[in-house]
């Protein structure tokens, strides 16, 4: 699992699929998110994780400006080629699942 820097997000996010995963500072759930993330990815399933209220996440908001509608944390995009398909809730494997999943259909 990537935790990109301010300046490292576009080279985090090149991947054919990734599943981003969002959150924000102090947030349990959030990091229950990541600490699932981090035993479930490996060399073929990339998981990126971003905090929204930092330097990083607001440099992604920039880029991607979808996420300013993104009302719920943690949320979980699964990414093809750079482009979103579905912004998922949850803070289990299962979540990483069934974003996973909708990029193998």
């Amino acid at each position: 699992m990537l935790v990109p820097d301010v300046g490292d997000l576009e080279a985090s996010l090149d991947a054919p699929r990734l599943v981003l995963l969002l959150g924000k500072s102090g947030c349990i759930q959030c990091t229950e998110l990541a600490v699932a993330a981090s035993a479930w990815s490996d060399e073929t399933r990339r998981c990126v994780f971003l905090h929204l209220d930092d330097a990083a996440g607001r440099e992604l908001t920039v880029k991607h400006p979808f996420l300013a509608h993104v009302d719920m944390l943690p949320a979980v995009v699964p990414m093809l080629h750079g482009a979103p398909l579905d912004v998922l809730h949850g803070h289990g494997t299962d979540v990483l699942d069934r974003a996973w999943a909708q990029m193998e259909a």
